[in-house]
């Protein structure tokens, strides 16, 4: 069974697909039934202390003057200003138009997704993963996105729209283009698994997790340009420390650019700062605070010892005493590298 029919109908939820707050189960007396799980004292999501308890910044000591020629060129991209933004791929382009359409035809869909060979690998891909898939193996794109249906065709759609823009030739540095597109796909399962425990749409939280940081997609093509010019290449953590200086402002050019919904745009602006209780989508920004520190904590991200049930963030989403959540993260590391490999 895949990871999120098991851990949502452990939950009482029933499938992944489900959005809203969760159902708890119920015992035969009719209380709430608790999960009953024995997890070892040294969890990874508990290290040893110091623990920290909140989002720290990446750590770049003293850096070099091609590291603040660099803060300085990306800080000059800010107002869009002589930047070539990636196009929306065209395939992928085409298919969203015809899924925001209010009388979308799956047949014009299956027809565009059908003359795009990566488009119909991927497709085929999904359907036929354990997310998805039935007791017989399909092969039709007529069948699998009837099956899919709109809101999942979009997701996917994102997915290669990034992936296509994240490795495109320009972006110069495939060794970072495979780590940053890691990140992104692991946080948009990460965010897609605690979306029922938030009471949000697993859907529109996967998209929140895949994109929040698009931003590094121009990083990642304005520092390997700058670098192929000064022959340098910045260390790792120097790159991460530019990653998050520049990637919300660059991300909001590359929202815009790419027409992307107001409430996910508003997401990839500002996400790193703990929202007011009176912000409309400060659960959705809460949710990204946690993901992100599940991503450093696993090292999709420069490590951090972060205590993720005595987090902040985790008591403002009501997580931290939910065995739902120790539930989630006791699985969490074998299950994101196999999803990671059936994408």
């Amino acid at each position: 069974m895949a990871f999120w029919d098991w851990f949502l109908t452990a939950l009482g939820v029933g499938g992944a697909s489900n959005a809203g707050s969760p159902e708890p189960a119920r015992s035969a007396e009719g209380g709430v039934a608790v999960l009953e799980a024995e997890f070892p004292a040294a969890a990874w999501w508990s290290p040893e202390p110091p623990a920290l308890t909140a989002p720290v910044p990446s750590r770049c000591e003293n850096p070099s003057p091609e590291v603040r020629f660099l803060e300085n060129i990306l800080a000059s991209h800010f107002d869009g200003h002589d930047l070539t933004l990636p196009a929306m791929p065209a395939s992928p382009d085409q298919v969203l138009k015809e899924l925001r359409h209010p009388h979308c035809d799956f047949a014009e869909v299956a027809r565009l997704i059908s003359d795009d060979p990566v488009l119909t690998a991927a497709i085929l891909r999904t359907i036929n993963s354990p997310f998805y898939r039935g007791e017989s193996e399909i092969t039709s794109i007529r069948t699998a996105v009837t099956r899919l249906g709109t809101r999942a065709l979009r997701t996917l759609m994102m997915h290669q729209a990034l992936q296509a823009a994240m490795f495109e030739s320009r972006a110069g540095n495939p060794r970072r283009a495979q780590t940053l597109w890691r990140r992104a796909q692991a946080g948009a399962w990460i965010m897609h698994g605690l979306a029922p425990l938030i009471g949000r749409d697993p859907d529109d939280a996967f998209l929140a997790g895949l994109l929040h940081d698009i931003g590094n997609v121009l990083v990642l093509r304005i520092v390997s340009a700058e670098e192929a010019k000064m022959k340098v290449r910045v260390a790792d953590d120097e790159f991460e420390h530019l990653c998050e200086l520049a990637h919300q402002e660059l991300g909001e050019l590359l929202a815009t650019a790419w027409k992307l919904p107001r409430n996910l745009s508003a997401l990839i602006r500002d996400h790193h700062v703990r929202p007011d209780a009176a912000d409309p989508l400060a659960v959705e920004r809460q949710a990204l605070l946690l993901t992100d520190m599940i991503l450093a904590l696993l090292e999709f991200a420069p490590y951090q010892p972060y205590d993720l049930l005595n987090a902040d963030v985790a008591s403002d989403l009501g997580l931290d005493a939910d065995p739902r959540f120790t539930t989630l993260l006791a699985a969490l590391p074998a299950e994101l590298d196999e999803t990671l490999i059936a994408l």
